[in-house]
């Protein structure tokens, strides 16, 4: 995995060592939430995918619904500028 940053790449990698350190408490498991914004993607070649999603949401939180935000992944390559952005929503598509 690349640990550094590029203009094709501007996202800093996750640090699984660092996120493994803390457990959040969850402070009202019955609070229905809306998760406001989540992306799906593969960064770096490790994919962050609906199943990385769902072991995220299984820390005992009410996630009730979520809203899949564009990320600018899985646009289509070969697509005018103007239509590239369809890839990542038919990307999306297909996982729901």
């Amino acid at each position: 995995m690349s640990s550094h940053l590029s203009p094709r790449n501007p996202h800093i990698p996750v640090r699984l060592d660092w996120l493994e350190l803390t457990q959040e408490e969850v402070i009202d498991p019955e609070l229905p939430i809306i998760d406001a914004h989540h992306h799906l993607w593969i960064q770096h070649g490790e994919p962050y995918l609906l199943n990385e999603y769902c072991a995220d949401l299984s820390g005992g939180h009410n996630v009730r619904a979520s809203v899949a935000v564009e990320c600018k992944a899985m646009f289509k390559k070969n697509a005018a500028p103007h239509l590239a952005p369809l890839g990542e929503l038919e990307f999306l598509n297909g996982i729901a």
